[in-house]
């Protein structure tokens, strides 16, 4: 048996701000594949669209303008141009007894790595919508397989059947990529929904769009933003003015000292176990903490580079100190 001491932390971890009754074995199970790296969901709202023209556009690039088919919440399968368009203009066609900025959908992308059975996160992505929107919302879903990572294009219609807007409150996407994850699991897919925090992760993703211009050699405007306020940062500094406060870096340092060390003291309390099963999930979580990322955001890695180039730019005078600590900008 799992030590009371190792139990209680461990369920600490995995709670996160969705909240279970707890159960020992259940949690022992979570932590064993978690330390493992376990396949993780992903599940990110990533926008909505406003205005006819913006539901029309979005709906031909899920489907690839009718190439690909989408299914709708009755299970009925849209392929075409015509009739994909057909059902943007059904979506919009009260735009105008509404104000101009109002969000017609929210958009949703369902994904798993790469390996996963594209088929297997198509049928969870579906099962999960019906049962988180079905009951008032209109919606439809594209399964893309054109990136390393098979992902579902969920797009739910934000007025309800009933009149009421769908409102998406603080937490609901952890939740959902925790009932997603368990329709994957009831498939046969292993799959987690841990928090990022819990994983030791403090980087945000990033949207494909600023990835593949990274890939090029581009930069995006909002990395020549965080490059001209880092510059003004290290000439401030040199001209001896105090930095500007970022109260959120201690907020990280603390957050992610306490989520360490407290898989750090279960993988303790496990070492002391009478059970070899335990002793060797203490191994496997002190593994995971010591292979966890640096406690860098983003844009502190983007400092670091920025002060190298410099450095190198002035033949060695880097021409201004930088902060030690994590920051978290945009990440906030």
């Amino acid at each position: 048996m799992m030590g009371s001491l190792a139990g209680d932390t461990i369920a600490d971890l995995l709670d996160g701000d969705v909240k279970h009754k707890s159960n020992k074995d259940r949690n022992r199970q979570r932590a064993k594949r978690i330390a493992n790296h376990s396949p993780e969901v992903m599940v990110k709202i990533s926008g909505n669209t406003k205005g006819a023209d913006h539901v029309k556009a979005h709906l031909d690039y899920i489907s690839r303008n009718g190439k690909i088919e989408i299914e709708d919440e009755r299970g009925e399968v849209l392929k075409g141009k015509t009739a994909v368009r057909s059902m943007a203009k059904d979506w919009s066609q009260d735009h105008g007894k509404r104000r101009k900025n109002t969000r017609e959908t929210t958009n949703i992308v369902l994904s798993m790595p790469e390996g996963t059975d594209p088929n297997d996160v198509k049928n969870a992505a579906r099962a999960f919508a019906k049962g988180q929107f079905s009951k008032n919302h209109q919606y439809v879903m594209a399964l893309h397989t054109d990136t390393d990572s098979p992902h579902v294009h969920l797009t739910v219609k934000n007025l309800g059947f009933d009149g009421r807007r769908l409102h998406i409150k603080k937490g609901d996407p952890q939740k959902w990529r925790e009932r997603f994850a368990a329709e994957l699991e009831r498939r046969g897919v292993e799959a987690e929904a841990t928090p990022r925090a819990t994983r030791g992760v403090i980087k945000k993703g990033i949207s494909q769009a600023i990835k593949h211009m990274r890939d090029k050699g581009m930069t995006p405007a909002v990395d020549q933003a965080k490059i001209r306020e880092i510059v003004q940062g290290f000439a401030d500094e040199r001209a001896g003015k105090e930095p500007e406060p970022r109260p959120w870096e201690d907020r990280i340092k603390e957050r992610q000292t306490h989520v360490r060390k407290a898989w750090l003291t279960a993988a303790k309390d496990l070492h002391q176990s009478d059970s070899a099963e335990d002793r060797e999930l203490g191994k496997e979580i002190a593994t995971f903490v010591k292979g966890m990322p640096p406690m860098k955001t983003e844009r502190h890695e983007l400092q670091e580079k920025v002060a190298e180039q410099l450095q190198h730019r002035n033949g060695g005078n880097r021409g201004g100190g930088m902060e030690s600590g994590q920051e978290q900008g945009d990440e906030r």
